[in-house]
Parts: structure tokens; sequence; C-alpha cells
């Protein structure tokens, strides 16, 4: 075997293995409700894990025949597995019910997800066992392409789709399996030509990127069936493109009455426009409306509810939050607002209207004056503009076009917390506006209370005693749009808003001269400082506590607690169709995946492995499996809630898991191979390592919201600088966890290392899935302080591992003079 090409196949292999993981994370968003980041990394742990298993089960078998070949065929069973799993995965109905299918249909999503991570964690677990090369040199190699990975794959999925994507992931696989049979003795090189076309990996790479090259040409290629709950029938004549953020499809126009969020009856029913429908990963869909140069184009935008505050006078510059299709640009330009600003997360609707031949024309954006259009994080593009707005709008911000963060944490999440709002609210002039519209409830008013709530919280903020003198909620259908201002309303303007609500036929919510009907609404309005409030939405049934950066999760008011209730209400048809009833279908579904986790671990890791486990002394099987088990949860509660983090930070999960992936492989890699060097033999350097672990954990929790406070409005770059500095220090502790186990236990006993792997594998699956139900109920700062409890108490269990090598090593010596002495009689 040839260390040149051994080396590059390593090194091409993990680099399409991340790229796909994380090509596949966004893929999956795509086409399943509550499909999470989380889900996906438990799966690679899960598959990557019963790799190793295999090869523990196989080892005589493997021992027998030639490495090259081995490896050169499993990585291209991988190549081949990457669009096949992907494929069949497209086929899959994921629709949530409380049904045995459900759990079927997720059990299968599970196993064919698995199945590319089984095939490279049998090469990864050979290359890093079996090689006559240094370990070092090949871990920092595969270490070196899973880092690439993380970063080339946001360059991927801005120049093709998803699915071809995954495809060049795939043919990426195959250059290594042709590495591995290239650096093949020329024995084994013979009787791999000697194979089937089929079998070999020349022909098989040179397939798949020529499928790579038809699938992204053809538009009746590999793509999906069923988008959340709508089947995609007919792909020709639609626009479709891909990026790291979401999938938009965009309709041809149609001519119809106007889609609006909260139509007034005041619109006559007999109005049709052209407008095309712009569709964000299969459940979310903003609008486009042609506009011919004329007010009377767009004079329907008067009648939605979301254009409420352009009401109001002395509103001369405003800003969206969310361009889409333009929309609000437009409502903001009908009013006569004369200096407009747009800010979008995703450049593909800024492309399709300013740049694209057909769509730029159709919908005539560019011809508003003074228009200006930013692609960017809203959050940090307002925290960091100096300038000042008479109005800030924020309209239905709420799509499912990124899931990268854990269940809830949708992509907006950032948007509707404490910290994002305070940037919109301090980029308003001197009795500026900040208006959001938001689903409501007709049956369940209290559901609003969320939004109003966190309207309140941010008065409060900015040291106002009473925050009703400065709201105003107005309801139409399922729609509810909050008015709220700088400072207390003016006589004038309490007079346009009611009059404007009467004669459009909407109602109030509330409003300075009208408290709300609820109670419950009532007292949360009512609140005169952040306690206060606190104490009235601590209890309620729906979770209305104002969301932070600590708790994120603004979209999910169901509490973990109160889930019982809510299936019982759900059973008993009086939970209503609110927003109580789709949070406990996804809890459920979480729930659902917890336990197809235990149920696969248990059958694919423990089960197979209880042979390795029944060889192992007593003492060493406790302590080892608690000490595993410990650095297996803690490492990956530590990297969820790392996710969950820098999810609002970068703007965009895809970038959080692309940066935090990065991060922690390279850093824990280096930490690894830094600990053969600097080994943690005895109690004190055991006890300091544990030390700084936990000190660094919870001073993340600490320090990481003052460094976003301060950075946030910070270029991209600059902060995914950022991020991997605050990151990779704790990467480089956490790697000296594994490998040190290892080495206090094979001083022992090396027959029970199986085990011992398995159940870290074993543990960081089901971490993955409880660390986002710790952030979901208890916030993101206690799951990280659960992490560090983790590598606490790991230090009484690496002590009696510490105990138990000691004493091996003195019975060693014991034997060895006995030995001596006997020789010597």
């Amino acid at each position: 075997m040839r260390k040149g090409p051994f080396l590059f196949g390593v090194f091409l292999l993990t680099f399409s293995l991340l790229t796909f993981q994380i090509i596949q994370t966004r893929i999956l968003s795509v086409i399943a409700w509550y499909f999470m980041a989380f889900f996906a990394i438990s799966v690679a742990m899960l598959g990557m894990t019963v790799g190793a298993v295999w090869v523990y089960l196989h080892r005589e078998r493997i021992e027998s025949g030639s490495l090259s070949v081995i490896l050169s065929n499993f990585a291209l069973a991988t190549a081949l597995a990457m669009p096949a799993s992907v494929m069949v995965q497209f086929c899959l109905v994921t629709i949530p019910s409380l049904s045995l299918t459900t759990v079927v249909s997720w059990s299968l999503l599970l196993i064919f997800m698995a199945i590319p991570y089984v095939f490279s964690g049998v090469v990864v677990s050979l290359a890093l066992t079996r090689s006559p090369f240094p370990t070092g040199q090949v871990y920092g190699v595969d270490l070196l392409g899973a880092a690439l990975g993380c970063m080339g794959v946001i360059l991927l999925l801005n120049l093709l789709d998803g699915p071809t994507a995954v495809i060049i992931s795939g043919a990426v696989c195959g250059l290594s399996a042709i590495a591995f049979a290239s650096g093949a003795s020329s024995e084994d090189q013979q009787w791999l030509r000697s194979k089937s076309w089929w079998r070999r990996p020349i022909p098989i790479t040179i397939a798949l990127v020529v499928f790579a090259i038809l699938n992204s040409l053809a538009p009746i290629g590999m793509r999906p069936i069923l988008v959340k709950n709508s089947f995609e029938a007919n792909a020709l004549g639609i626009y479709e493109k891909w990026n790291s953020y979401s999938r938009i499809i965009a309709s041809p126009p149609m001519l119809r009455f106007p889609d609006m969020w909260s139509a007034s009856p005041a619109l006559s029913r007999d109005m049709q426009i052209m407008q095309a429908y712009l569709n964000i990963d299969g459940s979310a869909s903003t609008t486009m409306s042609h506009y011919d140069g004329t007010p009377n184009s767009v004079s329907f935008l008067q009648y939605d509810l979301t254009g409420l505050a352009y009401r109001l006078p002395a509103i001369h510059k405003s800003a969206v939050v969310g361009v889409g299709g333009g929309r609000d640009l437009m409502t903001a330009h009908f009013f006569g607002v004369q200096d407009i600003t747009g800010v979008e997360l995703n450049p593909i609707f800024i492309n399709l209207l300013t740049n694209d031949p057909f769509y730029k024309n159709f919908s005539n954006v560019t011809a508003v004056p003074n228009l200006k259009l930013h692609v960017d994080d809203a959050r940090s593009w307002f925290a960091s503009t100096n300038e000042r707005f008479d109005l800030v709008q924020m309209s239905m911000i709420d799509t499912w076009a990124a899931t990268g963060a854990g269940a809830f944490s949708l992509s907006e999440n950032g948007l509707y917390t404490l910290e994002g709002w305070r940037a919109f609210f301090g980029a308003l002039n001197d009795g500026g506006i900040f208006t959001v519209s938001r689903w409501y409830s007709p049956d369940n008013i209290d559901e609003a209370g969320r939004m109003i709530g966190l309207a309140t919280a941010i008065l409060l903020d900015a040291g106002v005693k009473d925050a009703r003198p400065q709201m105003f909620v107005a309801s139409a259908g399922r729609i509810a749009t909050l008015v709220l201002s700088k400072k207390p309303f003016t006589p004038e303007q309490l007079r346009i808003l009611h009059q404007t609500v009467r004669s459009l036929g909407f109602d109030v919510l509330l409003a300075p001269d009208q408290p709300p009907q609820s109670p419950l609404l009532r007292a949360i309005t009512e609140s005169t400082d952040r306690a206060a409030l606190d104490r009235v939405v601590d209890g309620t049934f729906l979770d209305l506590s104002v969301a932070t950066d600590n708790r994120p999760f603004f979209f999910n008011q169901l509490r973990f607690l109160n889930i019982p209730r809510a299936a019982e209400r759900f059973f008993h048809k009086t939970l209503g169709v609110g927003v109580g009833k789709g949070n406990l279908m996804a809890s459920a579904v979480l729930v659902m995946i917890l336990l197809i986790s235990i149920l696969a671990v248990i059958a694919t890791i423990l089960v197979p492995l209880r042979d390795a486990a029944r060889a192992c002394p007593l003492p060493l099987a406790v302590a080892g499996s608690l000490y595993f088990s410990l650095i297996g949860m803690g490492f990956m509660l530590a990297e969820i809630t790392l996710l969950q983090r820098f999810s609002i930070y970068l703007g965009h999960p895809i970038y959080s898991l692309s940066v935090c992936l990065f991060s922690l492989i390279l850093a824990s890699g280096l930490g690894s191979m830094t600990s053969d060097r600097l080994r943690l033999d005895s109690r004190g350097k055991l006890q300091m390592w544990a030390v700084l672990v936990v000190a660094y954990l919870v001073a993340m929790g600490q320090i990481l919201p003052v460094i976003f406070q301060h950075t946030t409005g910070q270029d991209r770059l600059v902060r995914i600088v950022i991020s991997v500095a605050a990151i990779m220090p704790l990467g480089f502790l956490l790697g000296f966890g594994f490998p040190t186990g290892i080495r206090l236990v094979e001083a022992v006993d090396r027959q029970p290392t199986p085990w011992f792997w398995g159940i870290n594998g074993a543990t960081g699956v089901l971490a993955s899935v409880l660390g986002v139900m710790f952030s979901m109920a208890l916030g993101i700062r206690v799951t990280m302080l659960l992490s560090a409890l983790c590598y606490l108490l790991l230090i009484p269990a690496a002590f009696a591992l510490l105990r138990m090598r000691q004493r091996s090593a003195s019975s060693v010596a014991v034997a060895e003079l006995d030995g001596e002495l006997s020789r010597g009689v």
C-alpha cells in the first residue's frame, strides 16, 4: 500500500462525507415537516458507530483480506449510497400524524439516511486501526478533509441544486475509492481491474459525474415528489433555485384575486391581478404582483391588515424585514413613503426582483424611486446601520426554510427574541413605529400573548413604565398586526388607526383607549417591570414567556410538562386549531425520534457488542461505561448548544452547522493528537483537564451573549472568525476525553474496548435529541451547564479507571518479578 494515495483517499472520503451530511440536512428541511439538524448529526453518529461495530464483528475476515481492496470497495459503496439514500428519502412520506405508519416511515427514513454513514464508518475505522502508517497522520488527514468539507459545502450549495450537490458528493467519494485502489499492490490492482465495470471505481465515478451534469440540466431528474404536504407533479416550465438557505419555486403568473394575508371585506371580490407564487421549502410562500408603474396596479395592498401602520402620518422613511416577493415594499410605495429600504436574507429573492429577465420586468420593483435592497441577516444589518427610520415592518416572517438548529429553532427565530427586537427598535427615529404581523387564533386570543408580551418587554427594556399607551393591536381572520410606537400614540394617530380598522372591517384587540377583553392579555400589558411580566406568564398552559436568545423558540408555545394535557385535549377535540395543535404534533415527532433512536442504538450497537461487555470485569465495565457515557453525553450537549447559539449569531442554521462542525472537528482532532504527547496519566492532570472543560463551558454561557451583543453588527466573515476563535479552545479540550479513556481502559484490558466505543456513540446519538429537549424546556444556557456537569462527574469515573490501571501495572510488575525470581532459582 502506498502512503500518498491512501492518505488522499482518506481526505476525499471525509470531505465528501461532511458535505453530504450538511447537504442532506438542507434537503430534508425541504421534504420533511420537522426534520432537524440534530437528527442528521444523530443519524451520522449512529451510522459511523455501526460501521465500526461491523469491523469489530468481522475482524477475522477483514484481517485475511487486502486492506486497499476493502477500503476501495466500501468507499465505492458509500459513493453509490449517497445519492441512492436521498432518492429513497424523496419517496418516503414524513407527514407527521399520530399513527403507527408515521413511526414506520420515520424508522425507514433513519435507516436509509444511515446507510452511507455505515459504509463510510467501515472505511474510517479500518483506516485508523489497520493502516501501516502513523495513526496521527491518518487522523490528521481525516480531520482536515472533514473540516474543509464543512466549509466547502456552502460554496457547493450556492452553485448547485441540492440533489445535484449530493451526486457530486458521491462522485468525490468515488474519487476516494479510486485513490485507495491506486495505492494497492500490483496484484490487488489487477484483481480490481478484473471485476465487472459496474463494480470498478473509475466507471462508477464517471457515471456519477455524468449523472450530476444531466441532473443539473434536466428539470425532470432527481427531485422530490412530496414536499411537506404538497405533491409537486409538474417540474416543467417553473423557476427552481436552491442555495444554502432554501429552495425557491416560482410559478408562472396567473390572473386571480389578490393573495393577501388578511384581506378587508371592503375589497371587491371581483378584483383580479396578475401574480406569481414564490414557494419556500414547500411550506411557506410569498407572492409577487405585477406593478405597471401606476398606483392603481397595487391599490389592493391598502386593504391588507399588514399595512395598517402606513396609514399614520409622517412616515417618510421605512424599512422592510424580509423582502420576499416585494409586497411590503410595494405597500410602502403605495402609501407614499419616499425612502424605502429592504433587507432580505435570501439572495434568490433579490435576484428575482432585480436581475431575472422575466420576474424583474414582471414585478417592476426596480422602478420604485429611492429603493435600496440589502442581502443580509436583518438583525445584524439593523444592529450595524446608522440609518434611522420612521417605520420598520416585519410581516409573517416565519418560514420553515431552515431547521438547522433544532426543533422549531427556525432561521427567523432570532428575529423574534428580545435581543432581536432591540436591534429593530433601536433603528427607529423618536416617535418611530415598529409593526409586526403574526398568525393569530380567534378561538384562543391568548395565543397572541407571546407577541404582546415581547412588545411589552421591549418597552419595559427601554425604560417605559406603562406599555399600554404605545401599543395597538388589530386582527383580521387569522392574522394579528402589532403597531408599536417609540412614544405614546397621539390622539390623532389613535383616531386614524381606529377609523382605518372600522372602515376596513377589522377588529381591535387592544389599544391605549381599549384594553383587551382577555384578562391574561390585560395583565401582560399592565406589567410595570420584567419581574411582574414573568409572573403573569409563568404557569399558563401555553408558554407565553418572553423569547430571548437563551430560549429562542418563539414559535413553540407548548410547555413540555403540558404535553400530556395537550394530548388529552387533542383526543377530546378541545385543543383547537391554533398553535397548540401544531406544537403538539411537533413534540410528538420529537419524542418519536427519541424512541426510534433508543431502539436503533440497542439493536445496532449494544446487542451486537454484548459479548465484548460480558468479557469485561465488572468494576471496569461500570467505570468505563460511566466514563464513555459521560463524554458522549457531554460532548453532544455542548455541540447542540453551540449550534443553537451560533445559529442566531451567524444569521442562519446552515452557517452555524458548517462553522461549528468545522471548529469542533478540527480542534478536537488537534486535542486528540496532542493527548498522545501531553497524557492525562495522573489524578492531578485528569482533574485539571476536567475543571478546565467545566470552567470554559460555564464561561461560554456567560460571555457569549456579551460578545454577540457587541459584534452582531459586524460583517458575517468577521462573525465567523469570532465564532471559530470561541469554539476551537473548547474543541481542543474536549478532544482529550476519548483517547484518554481508551488508553486507561486498554491499560487494564483491551478486549472490551469496542463496547466502550459503542457506549460513547450510543449516548452521543441520544444526547443529540435530549439536548434539543433540554434547550426548549430549560434554555440553552442550562443545557450547556448540563454538559459541564457531565465533565464534572467524569472526574470520579476517570479516577476509578486510573486506579485500575495502576493496579494492573502493579500486577504485571509483580508477575514479571516472580518470573525473574523463578528463573533465578
